[in-house]
């Protein structure tokens, strides 16, 4: 029997020609000889032993059939970009509450925005993989196909790079995505007012981010960025930032505070508490504010609570007014909660003496019969008492002699150095005097203790001269801008 096998030039393909025979051979025997003869060709792999069964068992005679194919090679997986950086999942519902019945409309909104840190991992490339290779029909391997590719350029955005496979942020902020790029923004422009539809904005201060909102922050959220700048109002909202500037102005009469280091605003309304440490207020502070800053300038301060570190400047007051300046508000706090301390600690030991004071009284002969009487069961009840007595007594005369020396400390860090003043330019309005003479109901302190106050006239600056508060109208207003302006610049840089 004999066979003729043609491959092609690119080996893909082998076909076989059975030529006849007059031998009548059996069918093992064909397909034996067969394999041999493809062996001998060089035909190894892709054969197909279905028609080479259908060869043998039909005898096919001159007939060109394909008996073997190549394997063809497969294609590996496709190169992939997978977004690290998730929005953030907020709660919606206020916890413990039937999330059915009451929505916690102050809370965070999820994937309202996305914070990341500098450094941070954004996207991670990973490339294609090349499929399983393939074999011709002589045994040669067809290398496998790479699977598509993606670049990590191609969502590069501002304010990222791009190391190894990873696409990184180059600053703090907050990610946003436009045409499929992955930005790091450092401004949040709002669409209106930071209330109900945005919900809660909590920022890091250390992150160089601003934030701008067009119309008000509403009362009873919270927010915190290093740079608000609001259009409106801020109403009775808990507002923290580095640098706050309100074109409108400050309102409400919460116990949510607003802290900033340096505060702008056209007015402050309301029993509001705000903290920094340099205040400009365009207009007037009124209707019971409590202030604590280092510094405060302002147009008209009327019926308000002041402390300053360094200086309050206004053109006009009006109304009662607590001003007191030269003390580092932080201390301060420090002091009162020592002294809250040492009173309760006074309260206790008084309470001690007082329901022991028949005990304590007879304390000597107390002693002198438990030395005379040592093995008398009564006697040693009473001492035991009484030594117990003694033992509190000892332990909160420690405590207090040890919060004595922790408020002396504050004490001492209390005040202010330099020269803090409180300047009067303009003086007080109409409504605060009586044919020319001013009422004294305004309250003016440079230092607590142990100054004296000051005794209000019309306009001038009050300084402090040895142990005394003094009223001059001789001052440079030039050297005041100066200073308030430099401690400005200073804080913010």
């Amino acid at each position: 029997m004999q066979t003729d096998i043609q491959v092609t030039k690119d080996e893909r393909k082998a076909h076989l020609i059975l030529i006849a025979d007059e031998k009548n051979v059996s069918e093992e025997l064909i397909n034996n000889e067969l394999k041999n003869a493809l062996s001998k060709a060089g035909v190894v792999k892709g054969i197909k032993e279905n028609t080479l069964d259908q060869i043998c068992r039909s005898k096919v005679f001159g007939r060109k059939i394909i008996i073997a194919e190549a394997i063809p090679p497969e294609k590996g997986k496709d190169g992939k970009i997978q977004i690290k950086v998730e929005p953030e999942k907020r709660s919606t519902y206020d916890k413990g509450i039937d999330a059915e019945k009451r929505v916690d409309h102050y809370g965070k909104r999820e994937g309202f925005y996305t914070y990341v840190e500098e450094d941070a991992i954004l996207a991670t490339y990973k490339p294609p993989t090349r499929g399983k290779n393939g074999f011709t029909v002589t045994g040669e391997e067809i290398e496998g196909i790479l699977g598509k590719d993606v670049a990590l350029k191609n969502i590069q955005g501002k304010n990222t790079k791009i190391i190894s496979n990873n696409l990184i942020a180059l600053k703090s902020g907050v990610l946003n995505k436009e045409d499929s790029k992955l930005n790091i923004e450092q401004i949040i422009m709002l669409e209106q007012d930071l209330g109900i539809k945005t919900g809660s904005i909590v920022l890091p201060l250390e992150a160089d981010i601003d934030m701008i909102v067009p119309g008000d922050i509403k009362s009873g959220f919270t927010v915190q960025c290093h740079k608000i700048t609001v259009m409106g109002n801020v109403e009775d909202a808990k507002v923290t930032a580095n640098i706050l500037e309100v074109k409108r102005g400050i309102i409400g009469t919460s116990d949510l505070p607003i802290a900033a280091d340096n505060l702008i605003t056209g007015f402050i309304d309301g029993k509001r508490k705000i903290k920094s440490k340099f205040i400009n207020v365009t207009k007037e502070i009124s209707g019971g504010s409590t202030i604590q800053a280092d510094f405060v300038r302002s147009h008209v301060i009327q019926e308000c609570s002041i402390t300053a570190r360094y200086g309050i400047w206004v053109d006009y007051l009006y109304g009662s007014n607590d001003f007191l300046v030269g003390i580092d508000i932080d201390e301060q706090t420090e002091y009162n909660n020592w002294i809250e301390q040492l009173d309760g600690v006074d309260k206790a030991l008084i309470e001690i003496e007082e329901s022991n004071k028949s005990l304590i009284k007879k304390g000597d002969s107390i002693k002198e019969m438990k030395k005379r009487m040592p093995n008398n069961p009564a006697v040693n009840k009473e001492f035991e008492k009484l030594c117990m007595i003694e033992d509190k007594i000892n332990k909160i005369e420690k405590i207090t002699e040890a919060l004595k020396r922790k408020l002396q400390l504050h004490q001492s860090n209390m005040y202010v150095g330099g020269s803090p003043f409180i300047l009067i330019q303009l003086g007080f309005t109409k409504k605060v005097m009586t044919k020319d003479k001013v009422k004294i109901f305004n309250n003016f302190t440079i230092k607590e203790f142990p100054y004296e106050k000051s005794k209000p006239f019309i306009a001038g600056i009050y300084t402090l001269r040895n142990e005394e508060v003094i009223g001059e109208q001789d001052y440079n207003v030039q050297d005041i801008k100066d200073i308030m302006e430099n401690y400005r610049n200073a804080s913010l840089n």
